[in-house]
Order: structure tokens, then sequence, then C-alpha cells
């Protein structure tokens, strides 16, 4: 990364956003406790009324396949189902351009475990990974590791942080920042 002399190194616009997270929050105040008391209530109340409530409204069923009849290279255009297979795919474990599930591969793939181009998921790998637990060339999330890393607790070759931990090999940024091997 070519930088000017007498300049940082590193993105401008990510130096800036780290150092407006690692100024800490305006509000300072503690919360209530009868706040506590209200949100702790509320979801004891939602946890066993929904528990009850499925039950009842949400009959069992056995998911259906579905495939289109309209094909592009051998493949169908669109399926759903427990394991699809598709250009647009959507289901458990789908398999395609575009897929969305449970256990998500694609070039574009959303899920709980999201693995593709474009990763988007609770945990995900992928060139562009967003989630919970990013790994990617670039990754965005809670924990975020690769090459250009940006989240809670960031590893990496250029890791941002704001208020979370960093550690990178070429820079880091945050609150508590390492310089890995070096």
């Amino acid at each position: 990364m070519l930088t000017r002399p007498g300049s940082a190194p590193g993105s401008g616009w990510m130096r800036d956003v780290s150092e407006r997270l690692a100024c800490g929050p305006a509000d300072t105040r503690p919360v209530p406790r009868r706040f506590w008391l209200l949100w702790i209530a509320y979801m004891a109340i939602v946890f066993v009324t929904l528990q009850v409530v499925q039950r009842r409204a949400m009959p069992s069923y056995d998911i259906r396949s579905y495939e289109s009849s309209t094909h592009i290279a051998g493949v169908p255009l669109y399926a759903s189902g427990p394991a699809p297979i598709a250009i647009v795919a959507i289901g458990g474990h789908p398999r395609g351009v575009i897929a969305l599930g449970g256990i998500a591969f694609g070039v574009i793939a959303v899920g709980g475990v999201a693995v593709g181009g474009l990763a988007i998921g609770g945990v995900s790998f992928g060139f562009l990974a967003l989630g919970g637990l990013a790994i990617g060339w670039r990754a965005l999330g809670g924990g975020a590791i690769g090459y250009r890393a940006f989240g809670g607790l960031a590893i990496g070759g250029y890791a941002y942080a704001g208020n979370g931990i960093a550690f990178g090999y070429h820079e880091a940024g945050g609150r508590q920042k390492e310089k890995l091997f070096g």
C-alpha cells in the first residue's frame, strides 16, 4: 500500500470510523433496574407463550420439493426443498448461484452457515463474508478473520475493530490493538 511521507498508513475513512467508535458511548448513565425487571419479565412471557402458541398454530408437515421446468445449461432456474441444486436454490442445504437456506453454498449464499463469494450468515466463509463469525478475504462481523477484517474482534492483515480488539499483520486499528509478528 502506498502512503505519502508524513501521513498515517491505512485508509483514512477506516481510521475515522475507528477513532469515532473508540471514543466510547455518549451516554454513560446506568440503565434503571426497573427496565431490566420489565425486560426479563417480557422475555419470559414471550418464550413461555410462544412455545404454547406455536404447538397449536404450526402444523407439522413435510417440506415439498419443487424444481422449475426452465433449465439454463442443464441446471434448473429455481428449486426449493431439503437439498435443492439450481441457479436460485432455497431450502435446508441449498447449492446454486444464489443459495438461501440453513447451510448455503453458492456465489451469493445467505443462511445460518454460508459459503460463497458473497456469504451472509451466522458463520460465513467467502471472498466477502458478513456474519457473526466471518472468515474471508474481506470479513465484516462480530469476529472477523481475513486479509481486511472489520469487527469487534478483528484478525488479519489490516484489522479494524473500533472499540474492540484488533490483531493486524500490517496494521491494526481499535481500542486495543496489536501488531502481529513485528
